[in-house]
């Protein structure tokens, strides 16, 4: 399995209510994802691991494609990440050994342009519905982001434990 160092800063925004802010987004728009990620009970000494189901497609033409992804923290916003394609019966097989203080994490990725910059809007659903992270992946985290005005930028949440993906997962908040 291939590892690869991802850099990323994360940012909680407030969701757009306006068709006008929305309209900004939806010009610039890349492609539209829908994702489930459920966690695995860690194996040893390894970080726990995940499994995700994505949908992908603006139009009713759509594929489903599933993911054994794997991160170890580095520092704040910089991780070794695993990731590779599974088989739709691997992600089946691999969700019987979920983790049990975990809830699967549900919510439809925007992925978008601005000023030559590639973001990603998760909005959440289910019992997270309502929080809005602003992502965008760097060659070096210490690259500045223009971040986009027409979305209202909460705070950046890149050192912020609490909203790692793994945290949010937590049955404790639910």
């Amino acid at each position: 399995m291939p590892t690869q160092i991802e850099s990323e800063k994360k940012f909680l925004v407030k969701f757009p209510k306006s068709w006008s802010a929305l309209t900004e987004i939806f010009d610039k728009l890349i492609n539209v994802k829908r994702i489930s990620q459920t966690y695995l009970k860690p194996e040893g000494k390894e970080p726990s691991a995940r499994v995700r189901k994505t949908v992908e497609g603006l139009t009713g033409d759509t594929d489903t494609i599933y993911h054994y992804n794997q991160k170890e923290f580095i520092e704040a916003g910089v991780h070794k990440e695993k990731e590779h394609e599974i088989s739709k019966s691997e992600y089946e097989k691999s969700l019987k050994k979920c983790h049990t203080d975990k809830v699967a994490v549900e919510k439809t990725r925007f992925v978008f342009k601005y000023n030559d910059q590639i973001f990603e809007l998760d909005v959440f659903k289910g019992p997270l519905k309502g929080l809005a992270i602003l992502e965008i992946e760097l060659k070096d985290i210490k690259n500045s982001v223009e971040l986009p005005p027409f979305l209202k930028v909460i705070k950046e949440i890149t050192k912020d434990k609490s909203f790692t993906n793994f945290s949010l997962a937590d049955k404790k908040l639910h």
